[in-house]
């Protein structure tokens, strides 16, 4: 901010706004057109999916050091209920723990469902989020 003479309110937009998954792909916030640019070629899409993917891994290993392994990895939100392409890429990462998601099954999007295929040492599930419903739940609790 120094070096450049950026106000804070610039600042707060450049790392709300242009960081992230947009900064990398230079595409969109949006995962289905970031998807859909990287399917197409895009390098700089793919970068940026490779990196969530990373790093969604790396903090599935972080908890399941944590608690001393995992039993159950569960998908929800935009990404995990409508993402097949985004948890196979996180799947595949956390194999070494035991996770193997089944091909068939992970074609579902935006319903409650096992992913884990037979010999998966870990239960895989997409559970959809009605996020609506939990702003109003929180809203609530704050009101009263």
């Amino acid at each position: 901010m120094q070096k450049e003479n950026l106000s804070v309110d610039y600042m707060n937009f450049i790392l709300n706004k242009e960081a992230g998954v947009y900064g990398i792909s230079g595409v969109s916030v949006d995962f289905r057109d970031i998807e859909t640019e990287a399917l197409s070629g895009g390098k700089q899409a793919k970068l940026a999916l490779d990196v969530y993917h990373y790093l969604v891994a790396c903090y599935v290993v972080r908890c399941a050091v944590a608690m001393g392994g995992i039993d159950v990895l569960t998908f929800t939100a935009g990404v995990g209920e409508k993402g097949p392409i985004s948890r196979k890429a996180i799947c595949n990462q956390l194999e070494f723990l035991g996770v193997k998601i089944d091909e068939e099954k992970n074609k579902i999007r935006g319903e409650e469902a096992e992913l884990s295929s037979s010999d998966s040492k870990v239960k895989i599930y997409t559970i959809p989020t009605n996020e609506e419903l939990m702003i109003a739940r929180e809203t609530l609790k704050l009101v009263n």
